[in-house]
C-alpha cells in the first residue's frame, strides 16, 4: 500500500540535494531565499555545490546525499536543486528500505522523473512532481501551489488540461513525468509500471517526430496497452522546424486516434509553466479534460 508523507509546517527544515545536474549558485541562491520568505529553513546536501564533470558530485556522493536527507529526522521535506542528466545512475545505489523507513515529501521533475517512480514503486511512497529549487523565483504560481499541497492547506483540486484528444472518464493512479525520461527507463529493472494508472507525459524542446518515436517506442513496449487514461503536459518547445508542418498536437492525436480510454492534452505541470504540482501515486479522475485529485497527498 502507497505510504503519504507528513505534511510541512512553516518553520520545518527542507533539505536541499543535487541527483542529476551540477547547480549554478546564483539560481541556488535565489531559490532558497524563495523558500525562506515562505517561513521554511533550508539544510544543503554535501554535494550540492560540487561538480564531477557535468553532475553535481559523484554517484556515490549524489547517492549518500538522498539517504542521508531521508535518514535525518530534522529534515521534513526534499525538494531537488536541478534536473538535467544524472538521477538514473544513482538508482542502483539507493536503499528503498531506507526511504520506507523514514517516509518524507520528496520534490523534482524533469530528470527526476527517474526518482520519482522509483519512490513510488520500490519505496511505496508519494513523490511530488513539482517546481526544483533553481526554478522557484520564475515560478512563483508553482511555488504558491507547491507550499500549498504539501502543508494540506490544498489538499483536492481541479485542473483542466487545454483540450480533449479522446473524451471519456477513467480512474487510476498518477504515475509518468518526463517522456525522454521514461522511455529511457525501459528494459531496465526501474521500467514504469502503467497498468491501471493514469500517465502523465510532459517533456520539453522536442521535435514532433522525436515525441512520435518515443511513443510509438512506448506503444511497442506495451506501457500503452493497460492504463486507465494519459495526460500530457503542456510539451513547452516542441516545436517542428519552419520546414516541417506536424505539430507536436498533430502526433499526440495520430498516436492515439484508436484509444479506448480517455487521453487530455496540455496540463500544466512540469517544464513550461508548471504551474501544479502532481502528487504521484495518488488516485485521481480524468473526465475529459479536467483532471481531479480523489485523495489528500499528504498524511491527515
Amino acid at each position: 500500500m502507497i505510504r503519504k508523507p507528513a505534511p510541512l509546517r512553516r518553520g520545518d527544515v527542507i533539505g536541499v540535494v543535487a541527483p542529476a545536474g551540477a547547480v549554478e549558485e546564483e539560481k541556488l541562491q535565489k531559490g532558497i531565499r524563495i523558500l525562506g520568505d515562505a517561513g521554511f529553513r533550508v539544510e544543503l546536501g554535501a554535494a550540492t555545490r560540487r561538480k564531477a564533470g557535468y553532475l553535481a558530485g559523484t554517484d556515490r556522493e549524489r547517492a549518500t546525499d538522498l539517504h542521508g536527507m531521508f535518514s535525518n529526522p530534522a529534515i521534513k521535506a526534499i525538494i531537488a536543486a536541478r534536473g538535467g542528466y544524472g538521477t538514473g545512475r544513482v538508482l542502483p545505489l539507493l536503499d528503498p528500505q531506507i526511504v520506507r523507513q523514514h517516509p518524507k515529501i520528496f520534490v523534482g521533475h524533469s530528470d527526476l522523473t527517474y526518482l520519482l517512480n522509483d519512490l513510488v514503486q520500490r519505496a511505496e511512497l508519494v513523490s511530488f512532481h513539482g517546481p526544483m529549487i533553481t526554478g522557484l523565483d520564475h515560478r512563483p504560481q508553482a511555488a504558491d501551489h507547491l507550499f500549498a499541497m504539501l502543508t494540506g492547506e490544498r489538499i483536492r483540486w481541479h485542473q483542466a488540461a487545454q483540450e480533449v484528444v479522446q473524451p471519456g472518464t477513467a480512474e487510476g493512479r498518477l504515475v509518468g513525468g518526463c517522456l525522454s525520461v521514461i522511455v529511457a527507463m525501459l528494459g531496465t529493472p526501474y521500467t514504469l509500471d502503467t497498468r491501471g494508472c493514469l500517465f502523465f507525459l510532459e517533456d520539453v524542446n522536442e521535435k514532433p517526430y522525436r515525441v512520435d518515436r518515443m511513443l510509438t517506442q512506448l506503444r511497442q513496449a506495451g506501457l500503452l496497452d493497460d492504463v486507465a487514461g494519459v495526460i500530457f503536459g503542456e510539451m513547452s518547445g516542441c516545436v517542428a522546424t519552419k520546414n516541417e508542418r506536424v505539430s507536436v498536437r498533430d502526433v499526440i492525436a495520430e498516436a492515439f486516434a484508436n484509444a479506448a480510454y480517455p487521453v487530455a492534452y496540455g496540463l500544466p505541470s512540469g517544464h513550461g509553466a508548471g504551474t501544479l504540482t502532481l502528487p504521484l501515486g495518488l488516485r485521481a479522475r480524468l473526465a475529459g479534460e479536467r483532471l481531479t485529485l480523489l485523495e489528500s497527498p499528504v498524511a491527515e
